[in-house]
């Protein structure tokens, strides 16, 4: 059966060619025009970047622009990669939490329900911090700060980090970062407020920028009078931030924006001239966009900079707390939810004999909704309408002869006419009715569903297509619908009711097709998986060629869970983002054996080279490059990721660091840091070399000095590049690029000279019980002249945190 429809546009009868072969499983029918793929939009490796840049012109250089410099400055020296990082973590066990309370429920919980249980997940971790704050102050109040040394004034800072034994990982690590960015913050508050009493005349000049006032007992009650007030604003500070985290959990999705419009930043890859370097993180634009932890860690520096900024009065307590009061805002992803289930249900029972059109006019706008920009834009020029009309009335028409309850009936025998490629038969199999649901229930919601899906991507496909002016124009709205819904239906229904020669189709057999899940919670769904599981083998050279996000490939991945022969037989979950999903929800995959506990680190962005490399189907894949920043993730619909599962791996996973290194750059103290954190297994295969075992007693040193490259250089010149880029130390790209090759340079052959003298402190660290090694390359006395780095120091430490 055909399924070609015609619409009506302006007068003339316009072509709309269904990418359905009919209803008869395998049945072919005609072929379609090709239409050319839209390039996906990438993203550039740039993180939270801080624009400081002057209003004035090149030849000035005004008191504004050392005041923008020193602002610049104090961002970039709180500026932690870590501590996005451990942000992220926090916000994906929370998801995962979040969604296995849910799955306890026989109705979805409200959203008073949810947020107590959430408020009761991070309850510890806001009584830690506000028992670190409380010791920091009282450590700080007595001291005598305004003649202490650096070293010792760290010494004290250290002494005060509380010890904690969560059991949670994600808590641990959070608060470590959490607090170690306030140490940071707090020296520099120590040392602004030392200047002001060392050099009073200084300090006049200094106050119109900082506010910092008179200490009003004398300089041996900077603890007192200064640090007091600001511990306690930076106290509310942190708690707001776990309050933001609650708030991200409830609602995780806070606008979906069509990619034209998305918040960009723009920085100087290519003035950098190190785009090789940047190991194809940079898109064509040279643009970022900060995912949601680098958003809140961004907004989190920007609390800290308004204290460093603040005097040291009292101020009243409920002044900040005001400030961050939950605003009343709908629930968009819930109505979402609930509108999906709707139309999903009028679909399967559509008795009509008409295109749905009203039905898929009610279910549009809640889709505008969680767009928020481009909803107001359309409200303000009187568009919105006309442009659910002109996306409605196409689209109902070609989804025309898949609706109904026969239709239903015929999508549901071919979607399980095969149980072992079915999740629903997977479910049955371990205890379907043990979640509360019938076969026969989930076999009648999956056609419904799968149309309501395939309608959604529709819509979203067309808004992201399309620029804003060209939603009023019924062509070029008509041609996006009928684009859009061919790689929608390709994607959300079985492959054998779609025409054989369908150039949308994502795989060239016949594959599976992507369904809501988990079940458990219906109607609020957080992913899609796939309905097919891969079976392969994965050769060590293509595990090799596999990206990682912690900077690695799949093969240390697999070595790292204990892999030692090759070619491992594995199998491929596949995983896509749904509006409000985070990572963490993938953990709760309901169709995984029971013994598995996976973490959110295990689920990996499935672009078309990782799809076509480990499944031989690359459309299946999607064009979001692995990246390694930090906070990168945004809760972006239709986004792939896939997870390895690899038999007799050990069930007991070692701590792997989530990036192998990292680069810390304080412009104030000119010091540049340079973390190199080894695995385990790494570390092990490092000490093995370093030791005197061969027949002519010596080490392996090379083989060493090339493992270690292998993990600091890729990208090294690049990411040191980026951040002095954002301070005020070298305003030139180019500039700071050949600084930045300089300290690379500088950095192997650092690393070079301590292996040849010092290396038996390396293999000491890694005879430590401790999980891990971490290597340090320092830098003190940074300048922004390439011929003048100095030699860095070099340590190694059991542990990896």
């Amino acid at each position: 059966m055909r399924i070609d429809s015609y619409v009506e546009a302006d007068g003339d009868m316009e072509a709309i060619t269904s990418p359905f072969a009919g209803l008869t499983p395998l049945e072919t029918d005609g072929s379609s025009d090709e239409e050319p793929v839209l390039p996906e939009f990438g993203e550039a490796p740039f993180d939270g970047f801080y624009s400081t840049e002057s209003p004035f012109g090149e030849d000035t250089y005004t008191e504004e622009d050392l005041a923008a410099d020193e602002i610049a400055d104090f961002l970039e020296s709180l500026h932690d990669e870590d501590f996005e990082d451990a942000l992220e973590q926090l916000l994906n066990e929370g998801a995962a939490r979040v969604l296995a309370d849910a799955q306890q429920w026989s109705a979805p919980p409200s959203e008073a329900e949810a947020r107590e249980a959430v408020e009761q997940w991070i309850a510890p971790l806001v009584a830690e911090w506000e028992r670190a704050i409380d010791g920091m102050e009282a450590g700080l109040e007595s001291a005598e700060l305004h003649d202490i040394a650096e070293q010792e004034l760290d010494e004290l800072l250290e002494s005060l980090e509380p010890t904690t034994g969560f059991e949670s990982e994600a808590f641990e690590n959070f608060l470590g970062k959490l607090v170690r960015k306030a140490t940071r913050f707090v020296k520099r508050k120590i040392r602004q407020a030392v200047k002001f009493v060392k050099n009073p005349v200084k300090g006049v000049v200094d106050i119109a920028k900082s506010g910092l006032r008179t200490i009003k007992s004398g300089i041996k009650t900077i603890g007192k009078f200064v640090l007091g007030p600001i511990l306690a604003r930076l106290k509310k500070a942190g708690l707001a931030l776990l309050k933001g985290v609650v708030r991200r959990l409830i609602k995780p999705l806070t606008r979906v924006l069509p990619a034209s419009v998305r918040p960009l930043v723009p920085v100087v890859a290519k003035a950098l001239g190190i785009g090789e370097a940047s190991d194809g993180e940079t898109d064509e634009g040279g643009v970022d966009e900060m995912g949601t932890a680098a958003e809140m860690a961004h907004a989190f520096d920007q609390e800290l900079l308004q204290l460093y900024l603040a005097d040291g009065e009292e101020v009243d307590a409920s002044e900040l707390d005001e400030s961050y009061e939950d605003e009343p805002e709908a629930d968009v992803v819930a109505e979402l939810d609930d509108a999906r289930a709707r139309l999903a249900t009028q679909l399967s029972e559509y008795e009509g004999s008409d295109a749905p059109v009203a039905e898929i006019e009610q279910f549009i706008p809640v889709v505008l909704a969680i767009r928020p920009l481009l909803k107001l834009g359309l409200k303000v020029t009187g568009a919105r309408g006309k442009l659910i009309n002109l996306i409605a009335s196409p689209l109902a028409k070609l989804i025309k002869g898949m609706i109904g309850r026969k239709a239903a009936a015929t999508i549901a025998r071919v979607a399980g006419r095969d149980p072992s490629k079915m999740i629903a038969r997977a479910v049955v199999d371990v205890g379907f009715t043990a979640l509360g649901l019938e076969a026969a229930d989930y076999e009648q919601d999956i056609p419904g569903e799968a149309l309501a899906s395939a309608v959604e991507a529709t819509v979203m496909r067309v808004l992201d297509e399309l620029p804003e002016e060209a939603l009023t124009d019924p062509l070029q709205v008509s041609a996006a619908v009928q684009r859009a819904f061919a790689e929608s239906v390709a994607a959300y229904l079985p492959d054998r009711l779609l025409k054989s020669d369908l150039p949308e189709r994502e795989t060239a057999e016949e594959g599976g097709f992507w369904v809501m899940m988990p079940r458990s919670t219906r109607p609020r769904y957080r992913f899609r998986k796939y309905t097919k599981v891969f079976a392969v083998p994965i050769p060590r050279q293509v595990a090799r060629a596999v990206r990682w996000s912690d900077g690695g490939t799949l093969e240390s991945y697999l070595l790292d869970r204990g892999v030692d022969k090759w070619p491992v037989q594995a199998e491929i979950d596949l995983y896509e983002t749904m509006p409000g999903t985070v990572p963490g929800h993938f953990t709760r995959d309901e169709t995984l054996p029971a013994a598995e506990a996976p973490s959110a680190d295990e689920f990996q962005p499935l672009t078309a080279e990782a799809a076509g490399l480990l499944l031989r189907e690359p459309a299946l894949g999607r064009g979001r490059r692995v990246v390694t920043r930090a906070g990168s993730y945004r809760p972006v619909p239709g986004q792939r990721y896939f997870r390895v599962r690899a038999a007799k791996l050990p069930s007991r996973r070692g701590r792997r660091p989530r990036r192998p290194a990292t680069v810390r750059w304080d412009p104030t103290t000119k010091r540049m840091r340079i973390a190199i954190r080894l695995t385990e297994r790494r570390a092990r295969r490092l000490q093995a070399r370093l030791q005197r075992s061969s027949p002519a007693g010596q080490r392996d040193l090379p083989a060493v000095l090339t493992a270690l490259r292998e993990v600091v250089l890729p990208r090294l010149q690049y990411r040191i590049a980026r951040r002095l880029v954002k301070s005020s130390i070298v305003k030139d790209p180019v500039a700071a690029a050949q600084l930045a090759g300089a300290i690379a340079g500088s950095t192997t052959t650092g690393i070079s000279t301590y292996l040849v003298q010092r290396g038996a402190q390396l293999a000491t660290a890694v005879a430590d019980p401790a999980d891990g090694v971490t290597i340090t390359v320092t830098f003190d006395g940074l300048t922004d002249n390439p011929s003048q780095v100095p030699a860095p120091t070099v340590a190694a430490t059991p542990g990896t945190a």
